[in-house]
């Protein structure tokens, strides 16, 4: 395996270590155990290790708060590297430990495998919805190769290792035991358990002695209030401005369902010459913009999108994807409901074939979009000239229409309903 951590920057390492042991030392804030066999392993939520990590490595970009196979993306020596970040207290030398779970695709896709008993094909299926997963943010980060960087906490001390980000072998999967819900299988690489009443995966870490690449002593202070007391706060605390943000479905905004012959399937609309039988280009693509969100975003890509003479006149923006390029973009059409490229097809094979896996001309799906866990874009401000694109979890764009209500019924903007109803079912 190729380990990150000796190729890290040395001074980047250190302040790391230096955390790692403030927060140990802190250990008594959150621990209520003085006695037992997990008394002198010191405390880190895994939140912390995710926001220290992405704080101190200046070569990282923080996915912690996205619904990413990856925590964070490392840029080491030309290289891309997706990074799983976890933390647990060691109890023993092999340990099973969450690494997906399918909450959305569950209903549809796992449970009536369940019910049937359909058990190896259940294994699969979960295989399946775990590499699709890992392979869709392989493709729209770009990766090189893929590690976990795992920190164990024993007595006294914070170890760290890293372990292999492996897709799971179908050709070779086994199920080794079912028992009350619980799926334990197994590949060439690795042992797995799956928890169908969480739709939970676990993975098996080896943390053994041999693994450790750097033991940090902690030491555990027995009042931790002693440094709290060292610390000044400023007088004048500075908040952060929120970013703007606004999200854009990948299906339609009017049925939920990805159009045959527009948006992202526009290759597959009638030829632009008519009558001459001329297939549009492979991968010709834009993403819709409704009305209503040019109304409650207004001038968001720096003019006013509803008027033609400002639209027309507007310059060509960027949009940073999530693999580090650039691409020139414009707001067009009327309305300015289409956001696109020129050609159209640099957006559109950057979706479709880099990050989702489709073929040329193959359609794209509501099914492909809730297997894979992603129907929406999230698009970040960061000027007038470059705005960030990056995929969105399942109903992001129809949470944050629900956050938009407000604003929507001040304007008295006419909008697609409100659709509540589907987070109600999934209990988020």
């Amino acid at each position: 395996m190729t380990s990150i951590w000796n190729q890290m920057n040395k001074k980047e390492k250190d302040e790391y270590i230096k955390y790692l042991k403030i927060f140990g030392s802190l250990s008594g804030l959150f621990k209520d155990n003085k006695t037992g066999s997990n008394a002198k392993k010191p405390y880190l939520y895994y939140r912390n290790h995710e926001q220290l990590f992405a704080k101190v490595f200046k070569n990282v970009e923080d996915l912690t708060r996205k619904d990413s196979a990856f925590d964070v993306i490392a840029r080491l020596d030309n290289k891309r590297i997706g990074i799983g970040l976890k933390t647990w207290i060691h109890t023993r030398d092999s340990t099973f430990q969450k690494v997906a779970e399918f909450n959305k695709a569950s209903p549809t896709e796992l449970a009536p495998l369940i019910r049937e008993n359909e058990h190896e094909y259940l294994i699969k299926k979960v295989a399946e919805l775990r590499n699709e997963r890992i392979q869709l943010d392989k493709r729209q980060y770009n990766t090189d190769y893929d590690l976990y960087h795992n920190i164990t906490r024993d007595d006294g001390v914070m170890n760290i290792m890293e372990t292999n980000y492996d897709f799971i072998q179908m050709d070779s999967l086994k199920l080794i035991d079912q028992k009350r819900g619980t799926y334990t299988f197994t590949d060439t690489l690795n042992h797995y358990k799956f928890y169908s009443s969480k739709s939970v995966l676990l993975k098996e870490f080896n943390a053994s002695q041999s693994n450790i690449l750097k033991k940090i002593p902690i030491v555990n202070y027995e009042d931790p209030f002693e440094l709290l007391q060292m610390i000044e706060l400023p007088e004048n605390d500075k908040v952060d401005d929120t970013k703007d943000v606004i999200y854009l479905p990948i299906y339609s905004d009017r049925d939920m369902k990805v159009e045959e012959k527009s948006g992202f399937n526009a290759w597959n609309a009638a030829s632009k010459s008519k009558g001459s039988g001329i297939p549009r280009p492979a991968f010709e693509a834009y993403i819709p913009i409704s009305k209503w969100i040019h109304r409650v975003k207004p001038n968001f890509f720096g003019f006013n999108a509803l008027n033609k003479e400002e639209r027309n006149a507007s310059s060509a923006f960027y949009l940073h994807l999530p693999d580090g390029r650039a691409i020139e973009a414009i707001v067009t059409q009327d309305a300015g409901k289409s956001l696109q490229t020129n050609p159209q097809n640099i957006l559109g094979k950057w979706i479709l074939h880099d990050v989702l896996g489709l073929k040329e001309r193959e359609l794209l799906t509501m099914d492909r979009l809730v297997k894979l866990g992603v129907d929406s874009l999230k698009i970040t401000k960061i000027d007038h000239a470059n705005f960030r694109i990056e995929l969105a979890e399942t109903y992001a764009f129809e949470k944050w229409k629900i956050e938009m209500e407000d604003n929507i019924r001040e304007l008295g903007s006419r909008m697609p309903k409100l659709r509540r109803d589907l987070f109600e079912e999934e209990n988020i």
